[in-house]
């Protein structure tokens, strides 16, 4: 057998793949050919090359079927697969990026580049083997979630059918995070991935006091739930005790543990189960059913919860109890104080202290309308009382906003026109625009004001080049989910390269906003963002600091 990688290059244009492959023929790889979609996939899974050229448009199934059925399937999942095709749009890349490619190449093609990145996937796919034959025996990646270590159920299920089989009957106990969305958003992915890992140490070590032969599962990866499988024989202690005991010790473990968490935000909800082993029904159907009934019981829970929550918000929006933040933006080149996005969040002590859960729940319970009018009226009041300096300051309202009766758009400008030069309109839509004419109207009168306009989200859901085309904004706020791991993943990278030069054909500027890391802040700066936001600068502030711009950069990382 060779030990040459294999390269699968699958487009129906023989020209194309006989360029690509006379490209590659210094990485001294053994080629492989396929014309459509079913024989790409067909060999792929036959011949398990180390790396897939696939061609977005090919007959039978598009490249973008074949990359996401590799990615499914564990035995494929590790095949590093590049997307070949002449549309580079951002959705084409986002597409691209859903389905699970490891890079993307645009016709016509540069032979450096197309020779530098597939040298680049060929070496980690040949440190990755390294790896896997140093550890043989062990489960590859895939079933492991990344923040834990801990397997994921379909990784334990054969030893949880065995357990069945051989005790003729098995505990099983779901738990899920009570606040984990509001805790994520807050102190980011980062901080909630150590909070993750210390969930699961807790849970390791308390579920042995009861079970020494308990089998811990996170419920999949990337997920914020786990499932704990143990032998029941002989037990002692009922399902309500033992999780009640553990939700109990979750608690006053992680509250010690995390002393900077609110502590209501620090809590779980538990349920369990017992099921016995019955022949005549597939073990798996067993097992998973088991699974149901435990996470039921935990559903009810949340169920209950909910109805807590909407009363709670209704009380919020009554009262008119939240607060108005400002978080820093800075310039990417000297890291001064540029302005500030201005934020709500809930009291301090409540479930909704952070403004994305605070929304967010909102909109599910059908009060966004109402939160987004007190929200409006207690940031102007806020606006009003503070030093504005040089900065520009950056006001979310949703698009959908400008439609509603009730909306004093008039005030709002009034009050943005006493102040020209400060402000700026920040557009989110989680509902498409209808009718661009009417909407350029609206924003023509703010812009005849001195007031610029923002559009959140770029290069994701609503926030599409179509709203950029129609509303030219003057700033492209680059969404989360592209700056998040931006450094090692190279389709991300390109589509914020494509936003920095859409922005520049517009006379726009980019804003990256949710940089956690400093990878993903130098990586930012590198490709040409303008201006950077995120908890790794600084996290939202109630107070601003009149004075010169020494002071206002003591306040950005720590």
């Amino acid at each position: 057998m060779s030990e040459r990688p294999a390269v699968l290059i699958a487009d129906d244009n023989e020209d194309v793949a006989m360029l690509l492959k006379s490209y590659l023929r210094p990485l001294e790889c053994d080629f492989l050919i396929a014309r459509d979609g079913d024989e790409a996939l067909a060999v792929a899974q036959n011949l398990l090359p180390e790396l897939v050229l696939l061609d977005v448009m090919m007959p039978k199934r598009s490249g973008w079927e074949v990359c996401q059925a590799l990615k499914a399937v564990h035995r494929t999942s590790r095949i590093a697969v590049v997307l070949v095709t002449g549309r580079g749009e951002v959705k084409d890349r986002l597409t691209g990026l859903q389905v699970g490619a490891d890079d993307y190449l645009v016709k016509p093609f540069n032979r450096d580049e197309v020779v530098k990145r597939c040298k680049a996937l060929l070496d980690r796919a040949k440190l990755k083997t390294a790896a896997q034959e140093a550890r043989r025996g062990q489960v590859e990646n895939l079933l492991i979630d990344r923040a834990t270590g801990l397997p994921t159920v379909t990784m334990l299920l054969d030893r949880v059918k065995e357990m069945l089989i051989d005790q003729g009957e098995a505990g099983i106990v779901f738990i899920d995070i009570e606040q984990y969305e509001a805790i994520e958003v807050e102190y980011g992915w980062a901080f909630f991935d150590e909070f993750l890992r210390r969930v699961a140490a807790c849970i390791n070590e308390e579920t042995r006091k009861y079970f020494p032969s308990a089998h811990i599962a996170a419920h999949r990866v990337g997920g914020s739930s786990f499932f704990l499988f143990f032998p029941t024989l002989g037990m002692s202690h009922d399902f309500d005790t033992i999780s009640r005991e553990l939700r109990e010790t979750l608690v006053r473990v992680l509250r010690a543990q995390f002393p900077n968490v609110s502590s209501d935000q620090i809590g779980f909800f538990v349920g369990g189960t017992r099921i016995e082993y019955r022949p005549q029904i597939r073990l798996e159907r067993q097992v998973y059913h088991g699974m149901q009934i435990a996470a039921d019981a935990v559903r009810d829970a949340e169920v209950l919860r909910k109805k807590q929550l909407t009363r709670e918000l209704r009380d919020i929006i009554r009262r008119k109890r939240v607060t108005t933040l400002f978080q820093p933006i800075t310039r990417a080149g000297d890291g001064t104080v540029f302005g500030y996005e201005v934020l709500t969040r809930g009291p301090a002590h409540s479930s909704f202290r952070n403004s994305d859960m605070l929304f967010s729940y909102a909109r599910e319970a059908k009060l966004a309308w109402a939160l987004e009018a007190i929200a409006l009226e207690v940031a102007l009041k806020r606006l009003r009382e503070v030093d504005l300096l040089d900065r520009k300051f950056l006001v979310n309202l949703e698009a959908e906003m400008f439609g509603q009766s009730e909306f004093r758009i008039h005030e709002v400008s009034s009050f943005f026109a006493e102040h020209r030069g400060h402000f700026v309109l920040e557009l989110t839509e989680r509902a498409a625009i209808e009718d661009y004419a009417t909407f350029r109207q609206v924003l023509d009168e703010f812009r005849s004001k001195d007031i610029e306009v923002a559009i959140d989200d770029a290069g994701s859901g609503y926030a599409s080049l179509e709203a950029i085309a129609e509303l030219a904004p003057d700033y492209l706020k680059v969404t989360k989910s592209l700056v998040s791991a931006v450094a090692s993943e190279p389709i991300k990278q390109d589509l914020v390269k494509m936003l920095v030069e859409l922005a520049a054909k517009i006379g726009a500027k980019t804003i990256a906003e949710g940089i956690e890391t400093v990878e993903e802040y130098e990586t930012c700066r590198e490709l040409g963002i303008d201006l950077l936001q995120g908890y790794y600068i600084a996290h939202p502030q109630e107070q601003l600091r009149s004075g010169d711009a020494e002071a206002a950069r003591s306040l950005l990382r720590g």
